[in-house]
């Protein structure tokens, strides 16, 4: 009772004046707290974010680097190629065969070796000086693959031991076949592991960070800094496989890691060209140990900065105006935060390249669509759009040029004569989508081969096209469909878009097409 009534008397709670600075204190405390805490929550949002941007700029980084190796790997298979006899390779050939191989290999370094195999799987011809006689690989999963597979691409399998050297390497192979089509072998180089680590360690990276080039379906072909027992480990229950490529082929995330269960803040890129992905991810407790550390000066700061607060507080009751000032400082800075996020929820439904809507929009939107189709009975109108032959764009002019032609594109949509309640959007790549609610399957089409039209008067140079306009062209397809509401009417209409999309690409491209199950 006597502590009560001594407290009472020194800071005043028995006067009004005294109960308002005390008021006054403790809120001001509080601010000067929160005020902290955001600045420190702040600096580790842009910390995680720098992080994220960082990893993704590694990811995609390596996975070009990656393209680059695997495509002078398949100049030099196709190459291969072009010297078997139409019959198939034979011994006979082996002297000149060797010697080819050989020269092909004394230029690329990455390479353990090359080698030609007979259809039942013999050794024909190496790059190696030495080799073996007798060996047979019809065991192999790529020979094996190629031998029940009759497409022409090459194939990269999973890391195996070489025979030859006893190094680790990823099979990297094509099928050889005669004037017929028919099986005659199989041309193999393979791609040292070793390589990849040397690369990959040129690359300053944390104890707990990694960086890891997988297959498509899963499979670690390396990771660092783990041991080689990792290569060849399934990664395929991560949810880089199960939720993060679903929705875009290069993002950022944070997750526990399948390897060692450690939470990581990853990117990731796949490979436009073959089946590669290459994730960054960087370990979350080693970062948040950094940040703390290089934060401890404005923690000091800050603690001392509170003391001196509470010191002035008790001497100074004029202090009482300052609160009301703090609180319209927090008013304002609240609603500048307010439309700061509502500024990022909106550049979150944008294209950055195109200014278009994206995906996630394109979804959103066309799913509502379908539901109010439902409802209404009034057909949603799908046009799906395919830049022809854009990738021979890229190879001829280049990604950066690739990029321009793709914004081009984009406006030439854009001044499309549609109503303000259809949407345009970029659905991925050098592919684009337009959602027409209440439509009919005649003005749908109409806008699909006014989009063609458009874009074939923007007029942009292609050389490599084999169309005879010479410029950039577009294919459409498109489809009118009722809602039904039964959870597929969105996948329905993407298939019949799509359906109808590759019809026009069969039919000679630079066209729109529509699918018979229009409604």
């Amino acid at each position: 009772m006597k502590i009560s009534k001594k407290l009472s008397g020194t800071f005043v709670l028995h006067s009004s004046l005294g109960r308002t600075m005390m008021i006054f204190m403790l809120l001001l405390l509080t601010a000067v707290l929160v005020v902290s805490a955001w600045t420190l929550d702040r600096s580790w949002s842009r910390k995680l974010q720098d992080t994220e941007s960082s990893a993704v700029n590694l990811s995609v980084s390596q996975a070009r680097q990656a393209e680059d190796t695997f495509l002078q790997t398949e100049i030099t298979l196709r190459a291969i190629q072009r010297e078997i006899p139409a019959g198939g390779p034979t011994h006979a050939d082996k002297a000149a065969l060797n010697a080819a191989l050989a020269e092909m290999k004394s230029g690329l370094p990455q390479l353990n070796g090359l080698f030609v195999y007979d259809a039942l799987g013999n050794w024909i011809a190496t790059a190696a000086a030495q080799t073996s006689t007798g060996m047979n690989n019809a065991d192999r999963e790529y020979f094996t693959y190629h031998r029940n597979n009759r497409h022409g691409g090459i194939h990269i399998g999973q890391v195996i031991r070489s025979r030859l050297t006893g190094e680790l390497v990823i099979p990297v192979s094509i099928r050889l076949n005669d004037a017929g089509n028919g099986f005659v072998g199989v041309a193999l180089a393979t791609v040292r592991i070793e390589s990849f680590k040397r690369f990959y360690s040129y690359f300053e990276l944390g104890e707990g960070d990694l960086l890891a080039l997988l297959l498509d379906d899963g499979t670690a072909l390396y990771v660092r800094p783990f041991p080689d027992t990792f290569i060849n480990q399934s990664l395929s229950a991560s949810p880089l496989f199960t939720t993060q490529l679903v929705r875009a082929d290069r993002g950022k995330g944070t997750w526990n890691s399948a390897l060692d269960n450690k939470v990581r803040i990853f990117g990731y890129a796949r490979s436009g060209q073959y089946p590669l992905i290459v994730a960054a991810g960087f370990d979350k407790s080693a970062l948040w140990s950094r940040w703390l550390h290089d934060s401890m000066p404005d923690l000091v700061l800050n603690g001392t900065l509170l003391l001196i607060i509470v010191l002035i507080g008790t001497l100074v009751l004029r202090q009482v105006r300052t609160n009301v000032e703090n609180q319209v400082e927090l008013t304002t800075l609240r609603d500048e935060l307010t439309t700061i996020n509502q500024s990022l929820q909106a550049l979150a439904l944008l294209d950055g390249l195109t200014g278009l809507a994206n995906r996630r929009q394109f979804d959103l939107f066309l799913g509502q669509s379908l539901k109010r189709s439902a409802l209404n009975g009034k057909g949603v109108g799908l046009i799906m759009m395919d830049i022809d032959f854009f990738k021979l764009y890229n190879d001829t002019y280049g990604h950066v040029a690739g990029d321009n032609c793709l914004r081009r594109v984009g406006e030439a949509l854009k001044n499309l004569p549609l109503r303000q309640t259809d949407l345009i959007a970029r659905y991925g790549g050098e592919e684009f989508a337009i959602v027409l609610p209440d439509t009919s399957p005649d003005a749908t089409l109409h806008i699909a081969q006014s989009a063609v039209d458009a874009v074939r008067e923007a007029a942009i140079p292609h050389e490599s096209t084999t169309l005879e306009a010479g410029v950039v062209t577009l294919s459409a397809g498109c489809i009118v469909l009722v809602g039904s509401d039964d959870g597929q009417d969105a996948q329905r209409i993407k298939e019949g878009a799509d359906h109808a999309l590759y019809q026009a690409k069969h039919d000679g491209r630079n066209r729109a097409l529509i699918s018979e199950a229009s409604e």
